[in-house]
């Protein structure tokens, strides 16, 4: 099990998430900022035919509604990371090796491409 409380860096400001729910599989940690944002972080996994684990951060704020600019609206976006990999035949380590890989992509300019509809 991840130490309670986890951090995350979201606009060069640390978050800090308790803990606020775990089974066996999954745990789930949130924090609401001084600003009202919500951040969620929930890391699971699930070991059958195939593995799979998942960490997923979301952010939720009110921002103005563009319709109408006198309302403010709920907004909400996240970021997931799946790694998923066969029961036998890959370890691991080689999931932890492809992940690296992708997260080490994941540069300033290419997650901007990314995000801006670039394939």
């Amino acid at each position: 099990m991840f130490s309670d409380p986890q951090s995350v860096t979201y606009n060069a400001v640390a978050k800090s998430m308790p803990r606020t729910g775990s089974t066996g599989v999954q745990s789930d940690y949130r924090l609401v900022d001084s600003g009202g944002v919500v951040y969620t972080l929930t890391l699971s996994h699930q070991f059958s035919k195939r593995n799979r684990v998942v960490a997923r951060l979301r952010r939720e704020s009110t921002v103005t509604d563009p319709l109408v600019p006198a309302n403010s609206i709920g907004a909400s976006m996240t970021a997931t990371l799946t790694i998923d990999f066969p029961v036998a035949g890959l370890t691991p380590t080689d999931a932890q090796l492809l992940a690296k890989a992708l997260v080490g992509w994941g540069t300033d300019a290419n997650l901007l491409k990314l995000a801006g509809g670039e394939t």
